[in-house]
């Protein structure tokens, strides 16, 4: 018995000392010199938990206790950084270069790292191809037959949107259980514009809050979703509550963007009147032929209640406005110059211009791409 006695505080330190890890260790080459932080990924920001100098093997080795999957950040201090999303008792490896860590980098040891890796590869793959688009939109917007271009190119930029889209709906409906998925919820293409953003995109959240609050109830991630997910309901719900009261009934989506003047105007501060929702660009020939014609419609029937809503797909402000001027469009003018518009022309599906949607006093649609006396006609049998 006393031999029993003794062994028993023992065995209990050995139970005590053996505690779940996370192992990070790797190599990261051309950083000699450089400081390699080990972070973990909160929801509230990061938190620096190790850290060491790299030689000229750039060898690393990091450990911490964890009971949870958890975000972890490898960040050099040239601000490059890798997102881990590691396991208790996992030992990620990981290899990548000083001057390319980030967007370049091999990863093993870890399924749920490798799920962040596909996520990040095709986002910048998605980012990289719409910066080229837009290049491309500004060097030929001189060209003489930029119309097309515009039009081809605008419509490779929509679908661009649309492949991301559909990568992350479907990377959340195959990785609901997994951590990555919340990731997958919150990207974002610019500081403004998430990859899932409509309205309907509510029900992605409540999958992943399900799945989450299951398998991780304590978890600061799920305390996190579920939280966003409330505020989410709240705004849907006040949301349809405001269009029951003002007894709206729009079947259209709303658009809102700046005008020259830099001052926000929304589709539906409209309503009420019969709108010409029109698409165009400053340097299409057959768009600056229709300005000519809605200049003659409005004259006609403004007095009587009509509005023209009109977007640009536009990226430069100068040509814009010059043309706004030239053409005399004393009218709702609007544009989003740093992507031409594309969030506005996605939701319509604008594949060229000059294009419109005609809708009536009660917010419904009448009529699409009508053009000449054919557009006179139909707001005639509206505007009385």
């Amino acid at each position: 018995m006393k031999k029993l006695l003794l062994a028993l505080p023992i065995l209990l330190l050995w139970a005590c000392s053996q505690k779940d890890l996370v192992k990070v260790e790797g190599k990261i080459d051309n950083a000699a010199g450089k400081v390699l932080y080990f972070d973990r990924l909160n929801t509230s920001g990061t938190e620096v938990l190790d850290s060491i100098t790299l030689d000229e093997e750039g060898r690393f080795r990091f450990k911490e206790e964890s009971t949870k999957p958890d975000f972890y950040l490898l960040r050099l201090s040239n601000g490059k950084l890798i997102t881990l999303l590691a396991e208790p008792n996992e030992s990620v490896l990981v290899y990548s270069k000083s001057e390319n860590m980030g967007k370049d980098y091999i990863v093993e040891g870890s399924k749920g790292s490798k799920l962040v890796k596909e996520l990040n590869d095709k986002l910048n793959e998605t980012k990289d191809k719409l910066e080229s688009i837009r290049k491309d939109l500004e060097e030929k917007k001189n060209d003489a037959d930029y119309s097309s271009i515009s039009q081809n190119l605008l419509a490779s930029y929509v679908e661009t949107l649309q492949s991301q889209r559909q990568f992350s709906i479907d990377f959340i409906m195959k990785n609901a259980t997994s951590l990555s998925s919340y990731m997958a919820l919150y990207q974002k293409l610019d500081d403004k514009t998430f990859t899932l953003n409509e309205n309907g995109d509510i029900q992605f959240v409540k999958i992943v809050a399900s799945s989450m609050k299951a398998l991780y109830p304590e978890h600061d991630y799920t305390k996190a979703i579920l939280s966003n997910l409330e505020d989410l309901e709240k705004r849907l719900g006040n949301l349809k509550m405001s269009q029951l009261i003002q007894e709206k009934g729009s079947n259209f989506p709303d658009i809102s963007l700046p005008n020259a003047n830099g001052k926000e105007v929304s589709l539906s501060s409209l309503q009420g009147k019969f709108i010409v929702l029109s698409f165009w660009a400053s340097q299409d020939v057959n768009s600056r032929k229709q300005n000519a014609n809605l200049k003659k419609v409005y004259d006609k029937f403004n007095k009587k209640g009509l509005e023209i809503y009109q977007v640009s797909v536009d990226q430069d402000e100068k040509l814009w406005t010059r043309a706004i001027e030239q053409d005399q469009l004393n009218w709702t003018n609007v544009c989003d110059l740093k992507t031409g518009s594309v969030n506005a022309t996605r939701l319509y599906n604008i594949q060229q211009v000059p294009a419109n949607y005609l809708l009536d006093q009660k917010g419904e649609i009448v009529g699409k791409n009508l053009f000449g006396l054919a557009l006179e006609e139909k707001i005639a049998q509206y505007v009385k």
